[in-house]
Parts: C-alpha cells; structure tokens; sequence
C-alpha cells in the first residue's frame, strides 16, 4: 500500500527548525589554541565526502553487551567490518571546521562569534532552510530511536514534501534576504519577525498545498511563543477538512532533552490516525492535542503549553494510540465563516454613514490567493489600575488611542496597495467584563464612529466569557478569547465585513449614525459568538 504523503511547512522563527552552534570541535583545534573542556571530542551530524571502510570493536553498543556474549555469532574478528558512504546520510562526525580570518590555518568557529559584530555574528545560519535535514536526523537516529529500537521512525510512516512557506533560514547566495525572504531570531542583533503582509503569504502557501489533493495533511513549525497565533489564523482561514498540526519546541534540535523531534513524530502519528479530519488546526505538543483557539505557551520549557479560556481545550492524547476525546463546538477551517472561500473578492461596505456608493477593496486576486496588501491592522490597548490621568473622561488622554484613529484616517485617504485600507483595535481589559479606564472607553467610542471596529477581552488568559454589555454596546465582546487571538479574529473578520460606517464627526455621533454602527457590530460579533 502506497504511503500517505504530508505537506511540512517551515515557518519563522523556529526553535524547531535550529539547531546549536557549530563548534569546532578539539580535533579541528591547533596546539595553544582553546580546547574544548571534557574528556570527549564535539560531534556534529556531517555527510562522508566519499565511502569509507570502518572496523567498529564489538561489543560496544551497550556496557552489558559483553555479558550476552554467548548470543552473538562468531565469526573469529574482534570487530564489525562496514563501508559507510555519503548516500547514507548523517553521521556524528568531529566538526573541524574553521573560520577565515586571513591567517594561514584560520580559527576555530566560537559560539561567542554569535555575539561579534566584526565577523558579522559569525556569519553563518543555524536554522534549518525546510525541515529535511531534521526529518533525515531522526530517521538515522540521530535524534533517537523509536520504542522498538529502530530507526527510519519517520520515513516508514508516511512520505513528506517540505515547503519553505515563511522560513527561519534562506540562502543569501540565490538572492534571499532576512526579513524578507526568510525569519530568523539569532543572532538578536540580526533577528527578524514577519510582517502583517506575510500572513497572506502563509495563508496562500497551505491553502494551495492542502487544496491540491496530495496531501494527507499538513505540520506548521514555528517559534514556540508565535506557533499559538499562527495555528488559529489556520484554523480560522483554510477551507480544508485535513489535518494541520501546529508543533513547535523549547530546545533546539540536537540539544540535550529536546522535544521538537518528538512533537513533529506526534503530528505525524495524529494526521495518518484520521481523526484530525475536520478538526481544524490543533496544536500538537508534549503528546497533547489542543484545540488552536485555546492552545498557548506558558513557559519556555518542555511540557508547559496550556488550554486557556477556562474551560477546556485539550481534545486528545498522541497515545499510543492517537485518541481524540473531545471536539470543538466553534467553527473552524471548512465551517470557519471567515475561511479564505468565504471572503469576498472584492468587499464593499459605506465610508460613512448615509454615502450612496460603497467603497470597495480588493480581498483577493483573479486565483482566489488572499492579497497581502489587504491584512488589516489591529493593535492592541491594555488597560491596568490606577491608570486614569484625572477624574475625566477626556479621551485626548489616550494619545495612543487617538494618535492610531488619525493614522487609519491617514492611510485611508490613499489608495489600496499604498497604504492599509482596514483598522481595528483591540482592549485587553479587566477578567470577565473587558473592561477599561472611563477614558479609554471614550477614545475607543471614537475609533468606532471612525470605523475601526473594537473588541473587548479579559487580561492575561481570561476563565470566562465577556458579557454584552448594555452600556458599553459599541465594541464587540471577545467571549473568552485571549488578546492575541482576539485580534486575529478580528484581522479576518475585517476582511469579510469592511469598516464600520463611519459618523461626520465621530465625537458626536447622531442617533441614525449610532444605530447603523451597532448594527454592523452585530455581524462582527455573530462571528466572535462562534469561532
């Protein structure tokens, strides 16, 4: 029976897809030059320049091998003969590589050079362009041996296409540059986070692959604190009924106790199990599956993702076997309002209230690919005690606020592809009612009447849902989301729904003006209701 194939898609930032720093190790080291402290030379997975015949001493795999002598064929040798050759893939090798500096021999390779602005921060990537390298590490048990013993624990499982969707890692020489082409966090001083228009690039790459018919499901890698985000935007905007597992990992690959190998051989195990199918995108850490609404970092440690909102959101166990105990109520992928077959080509909405033709954007091009010029911004306000400038309720005391009103206007009175067309704020309040200070609230009443729709959350990771409240009926309740997912909630849905009709004067909105505004919040909110 033919093998299943997976769409593995490298995102930014990865601790998943890095690895430590190469080193020189002792053996690549000249006499008074540092050596490595411990009694063992550093090895680093390396590919023969050409095959090799090696003797390996017997009984050396395991200290107790000896004992079980008399199991062993003899063949009268005290050593196994084997050609190794560069087809094989990776072995542990001494790393003797050395870096230019225009002496005769060079220098040995520092971790400290990460740090040294004069040979460029050592000149050299350390995240992994795709994940092959990384598969091809377990599958020689590099990385580890499965239970059984035996290796090649990925490839007999499944075949894998990787798809350098937002990278962590390109190659300068072929033309591609950092923070732009590729996303890396080390070294800090050259460290790079994507953009709002990189979100289309991701939605557009799985969407494609997950739409082709080729693949069983998809594995998104990213940076463990961000993986939480991206695997909701997922969720919300692919129209597939596949699995996606979103898997990320405190500690690098290669490094002593890490947990990413095993996170992307659990996200393996889940898709081919079938019971990711209509699931949406979940994220598969520390042998859970959490449902992507929910799913979120805690702590930068192995096993301290957790279920946020209070009231679940761990849908099942890796096992083994794979086991799925609960499903989502909320919509999401296929049934998601607001998935990419859903949005508009083209959205048209009033600029302001009593207009008689609608402005209209592009959404999404000839081929249906979301355009990148049409993310929205969302931004986000928090609110905390005790941070009331006086006994007012002068709005012009948030100069955030008002100073991202003027920028939205600004943008606006540009066409679309010069400047972003959609702007939306969300306020992290306090848990449940979403609430902030009395002039918060009135440079946020503003923002509406301006039409940048606002959602209201609970600070940190909120237990309960925000209630509607009556008197504040001009934002939208962000149930029990987080901030983060709520914005994102609202990027997508501004896609499907335009701006709020804005008033004349958004310091003093008619009657008409306000009731046409809480009539289009009512669409926002029907979709925060259910996703």
């Amino acid at each position: 029976m033919p093998k299943q194939k997976i769409a593995v898609f490298s995102g930014p930032n990865s601790t998943i897809g890095n690895s430590p720093t190469l080193v020189t190790g002792n053996k690549g080291r000249l006499k008074g030059e540092r050596e490595l402290e411990g009694r063992f030379d550093h090895l680093a997975s390396q590919i023969l320049y050409e095959p090799v015949t090696v003797r390996i001493k017997k009984f050396t795999g395991h200290p107790l091998e000896e004992e079980s002598r008399a199991l062993y064929h003899d063949d009268g040798k005290d050593y196994y003969e084997v050609e190794l050759r560069p087809e094989d893939g990776p072995y542990p090798l001494p790393y003797v590589a050395r870096r230019a500096d225009g002496s005769p021999h060079g220098v040995p390779f520092e971790d400290g050079d990460l740090q040294d602005a004069a040979v460029k921060y050592g000149g050299r990537q350390f995240f992994f362009p795709d994940a092959s390298r990384i598969f091809a590490d377990i599958d020689r048990t590099i990385a580890g041996r499965d239970e059984h013993g035996e290796g090649n624990t990925l490839d007999r499982k499944a075949e894998y296409e990787f798809i350098r969707a937002l990278p962590p890692a390109g190659y300068p020489s072929k033309g591609e540059i950092s923070g732009q082409d590729y996303f890396p966090y080390r070294p800090y001083p050259i460290s790079n986070r994507p953009r709002y228009r990189d979100l289309a690039r991701v939605t557009n790459t799985v969407q494609a692959a997950l739409a082709s018919g080729n693949y069983a499901g998809g594995i998104w890698l990213e940076g463990s604190p961000t993986v939480e985000e991206t695997t909701y935007w997922l969720s919300l905007l692919i129209d597939t009924e596949l699995p996606i597992a979103g898997c990320a990992s405190q500690r690098t690959h290669g490094q002593l106790a890490n947990d990413g190998d095993r996170n992307i051989v659990d996200a393996v195990d889940y898709i081919l199990s079938g019971q990711g199918m209509g699931l949406g995108a979940v994220g598969v850490q520390d042998e859970r599956i959490y449902a992507a609404r929910e799913f979120k970092k805690a702590d930068d440690r192995p096993g301290n993702y957790k279920a946020t909102g209070g009231h679940g959101g761990i849908l099942g166990t890796v096992g083994p076997p794979v086991t799925v105990w609960y499903r989502p109520a909320y919509r999401r992928s296929s049934t998601s309002d607001v998935n990419i077959n859903k949005l508009p080509t083209e959205l048209a909405f009033l600029d302001h209230f009593g207009d008689s033709a609608p402005v209209t954007l592009r959404v999404k091009d000839g081929d249906g690919a979301l355009l990148g010029d049409i993310i929205p911004r969302v931004h986000i306000v928090k609110y905390g005690a005790y941070m009331g400038e006086d006994e007012t309720r002068d709005p012009d005391d948030e100069v955030d606020i008002i100073a991202r009103i003027q920028l939205a206007q600004s943008q606006q009175s540009k066409p679309q592809g010069e400047a972003p067309q959609l702007h939306g704020i969300v306020l992290e309040g306090t848990s449940p009612y979403g609430m902030g200070s009395s002039s918060q609230h009135a440079a946020l009443a503003i923002a509406t009447f301006s039409g940048m729709p606002v959602v209201r959350v609970g600070r940190a990771d909120p237990g309960g849902r925000v209630p509607s409240d009556g008197r504040d009926s001009l934002s939208i309740a962000g149930s029990n989301l987080d901030t983060n997912k709520a914005r994102l909630l609202l990027m997508a849905s501004l896609m499907k729904l335009g701006r709020l009709p804005k008033a004349q004067d958004p310091r003093n909105p008619t009657a008409d003006e306000r009731k046409a505004v809480q009539a289009r919040l009512a669409e926002y909110q029907d979709i925060f209701e259910n996703h």
